[in-house]
């Protein structure tokens, strides 16, 4: 098989009659890839926006997913070939995220925990502070789906230039601010696998913050954003220090030790507030 991409958690090779085959890496557990599996056959049932979902197969020590092929490009290259239009097309991308948001959580499996447990398990808060948040999680829960890996690199788009949606493993059921929180954080300050010289990293993050600009626009005027989106991010920040990318580990630290004390306070419920969530 001709290896075609590489990620975190798997590699990605030419399958036969237009298809990929997503193969995780060894350390990842067969119930991990299930999910993966259970959430993106939901999904694929009731929107055009992800690539079907055929099988999983093992081959040696490791498991893997197969999907449908598409054929186009990654957004993130197809951006770089478009900037005149970038503008546009991150219009679209927000859209469709949008459309993530709103699809009817009843088709797919409900993985609400996943958001909890990361939270309960980080090391850059106290008990009581974990306390504080998982209840501010369950006050702000909208049980809308959010994608929870939302970016450029998980979005193809294809011959008919029309998006598709992949890698749905991190996928959860709460706000949609956290969904957005992290696509804007990734966008702005998340770090790429590909190896790049200072003036390759100097001219990719130029390029980010334009596109975050650009993105934020387009979410900014969406209902709720002034109440849930500095609290959403403040959260998301704290998973994403949990994921052990080292390049980002000392600016998410220090955005927390800044930021925690104002944050906790604006997220803290008192007892009793939360019988009245929505």
């Amino acid at each position: 098989m001709k290896k075609i991409g590489i990620g975190r958690t798997a590699e990605v090779y030419d399958y036969e009659d237009d298809k990929v085959l997503k193969l995780f890496y060894s350390a990842f557990s067969v119930k991990t890839i299930e999910d993966e599996y259970l959430i993106a056959k939901g999904i694929s049932t009731t929107t055009s926006l992800v690539p079907r979902v055929y099988d999983i197969v093992h081959i040696k020590n490791r498991t893997g997913i197969v999907y449908e092929k598409i054929k186009g490009k990654m957004l993130s290259d197809y951006l770089s070939g478009n900037i005149i239009n970038a503008r546009r097309i991150i219009r679209k991308f927000a859209q469709t995220q949008k459309r993530i948001n709103n699809i009817n959580v009843k088709a797919i499996p409900n993985y609400t925990g996943k958001l909890r447990q990361r939270i309960s398990s980080s090391c850059l808060l106290s008990d009581p502070e974990k306390k504080t948040v998982l209840k501010y999680l369950s006050t702000i829960n909208n049980n809308e789906i959010c994608h929870g890996d939302y970016h450029p690199e998980n979005v193809f788009v294809d011959q008919n230039h029309d998006f598709k949606v992949i890698d749905w493993a991190n996928m959860f059921v709460s706000n949609k601010y956290l969904d957005i929180a992290r696509t804007y954080y990734l966008i702005k300050s998340g770090r790429s696998l590909n190896g790049k010289t200072k003036l390759g990293s100097l001219i990719e993050w130029f390029g980010r913050q334009i596109i975050a600009k650009f993105y934020w626009e387009e979410v900014k005027a969406g209902k709720g954003r002034k109440e849930y989106f500095l609290p959403c991010l403040f959260i998301i920040i704290i998973t994403r220090y949990d994921e052990k990318i080292e390049q980002e580990k000392k600016g998410i630290y220090n955005y927390v030790k800044k930021n925690k004390e104002e944050m906790l306070k604006a997220m803290d419920v008192r007892e009793g507030e939360s019988d009245n969530a929505v």
